[in-house]
């Protein structure tokens, strides 16, 4: 049998962006990993739509997760940079866990994820299913 857990997050793309242009590397690098803040800055057109898809992606995961994110209000989540979203070869997305993330869903028992996202005018949204297989 298998059990699905969700999460869905939306985006201002514009927010991103005002947040980077004042805080710079300070957000990037609190929020984001290497891997990610290069992918993003591989198309300076698109950067920020990059950006927010993927911090709609870990806010996604988190609730997934069933936790929330460190600093929004608690203490009992995941970071920011436990979650980096990857993408393959052929342009699929893909999640690497770490940290509390890793250490959650291994307790939930989650084999797998499935990334959707999406961007349009001034919003990112990312959809993310955890697959739990049970015995």
């Amino acid at each position: 049998m298998k059990n699905l857990l969700l999460g869905t997050d939306i985006c201002q793309i514009s927010r991103i962006k005002a947040t980077v242009d004042k805080y710079q590397h300070k957000f990037l690098s609190k929020t984001f990993t290497d891997k990610e803040i290069e992918y993003a800055y591989s198309n300076i057109r698109t950067c920020y739509d990059r950006l927010a898809v993927r911090f709609a992606t870990k806010e996604a995961v988190s609730k997934a997760l069933g936790v929330g994110i460190n600093g929004l209000g608690w203490n009992k989540g995941i970071n920011w940079k436990d979650v980096e979203v990857e993408r393959s070869s052929v342009g699929e997305l893909g999640l690497v866990l770490s940290g509390k993330a890793k250490e959650i869903a291994q307790k939930k028992g989650i084999t797998n994820w499935k990334v959707s996202v999406s961007h349009m005018g001034d919003y990112a949204t990312s959809t993310v299913i955890a697959l739990i297989l049970e015995k």
